[in-house]
């Protein structure tokens, strides 16, 4: 297989959010966006600078102020940011986050970032850093947004499972399977066998697309849309894999035999997953209003292709 080497805005430095437009079993999203829910951003130019609430070190569900930003007075103060770390923690076992070292916090509504994931280091792909953005965690009420924050949280998940040093050696190219930016994956890991499924008749096509082409972006998707369990997750393989990931997990198994429904069942194939979506299940208490969270996602991206900030 040739070297699978994505455009920047695919993997590396890429903040990964979610914009759910749902598959045709919950209901059809009429919005003619191209859902990527941001705008690709390296994060050193943003959340690094201003908006920063707090960054912490993560030890399983432990968590240790490494510094505290201009944004942790008024509102985001420390007893949001526990309250947001207990949502998140009782939601996702400690098993599916052990490489998740880092926890950056940040409030910017002007930028659509809910949240994203990196290495710390780009040589060692066993230690992650997490992003999350406060502001579309609660409402003006001051209430928390379970739903939707759980979506967000649900869907970094899988770029950390299928991009760790156990699924992906860190490399600059010259793969034989699918090369995730940061490097080639094993042969036997998630996305290379989810490329090799989904992906290589598409792939040249997608990558072709430039990087900031939303309207070929959209094209593509309106091509394809029947593979896809969403506008977003057409970006790229790691997208499509997380997407479909959060509808394995939040949905019922689709029965049908559309590319996008065997992408969500392609992940009952591995018994360790099917714990986890088991797991993250009974975890949920709270209602989930999937077509609220895809509404206003999809407002919140077409304001910043209008090159207006919303929320």
């Amino acid at each position: 297989m040739a070297d699978l080497s994505p455009n920047t805005r695919y993997m590396k430095h890429l903040k990964f959010s979610s914009l759910f437009t749902l598959l045709a079993f919950l209901f059809v999203l009429s919005c003619q966006t191209d859902e990527a829910e941001e705008t690709p951003i390296d994060i050193e130019d943003q959340t690094r600078n201003a908006g920063l609430v707090a960054r912490y070190a993560v030890n399983g569900n432990q968590i240790d102020l490494i510094e505290s930003g201009a944004a942790a007075s008024g509102f985001y103060n420390q007893a949001r940011q526990n309250e947001f770390w207990s949502f998140f923690s009782e939601l996702i076992p400690p098993s599916a986050r052990t490489v998740m070292t880092e926890l950056e916090l940040f409030a910017d509504e002007e930028d659509g970032t809910a949240a994203y994931v990196m290495p710390v280091n780009e040589t060692d792909l066993s230690r992650w850093h997490m992003g999350h953005n406060l502001d579309f965690v609660w409402d003006r009420q001051g209430n928390l947004i379970q739903d939707e924050t759980a979506f967000t949280s649900i869907h970094e998940v899988p770029h950390l499972l299928t991009l760790d040093n156990t699924q992906v050696e860190v490399s600059n190219g010259g793969c034989d399977q699918f090369f995730t930016g940061e490097g080639c994956s094993n042969t036997n890991s998630y996305i290379n066998a989810f490329y090799n499924q989904f992906w290589g008749d598409i792939y040249a096509e997608n990558q072709a697309i430039g990087e900031e082409d939303w309207d070929g972006l959209t094209a593509f998707y309106q091509k394809y849309s029947s593979r896809f369990v969403s506008e977003y997750a057409a970006i790229n393989a790691g997208e499509d894999i997380a997407e479909s990931f959060s509808f394995f997990v939040m949905s019922d198994l689709p029965n049908g035999n559309s590319v996008s429904d065997r992408k969500v069942r392609f992940f009952s194939d591995y018994p360790e997953l099917v714990t986890l979506r088991n797991q993250i299940r009974s975890n949920i208490n709270f209602q989930i209003n999937l077509e609220g969270i895809a509404t206003a996602r999809s407002e919140r991206f077409s304001a910043q292709k209008g090159g207006r900030s919303v929320n």
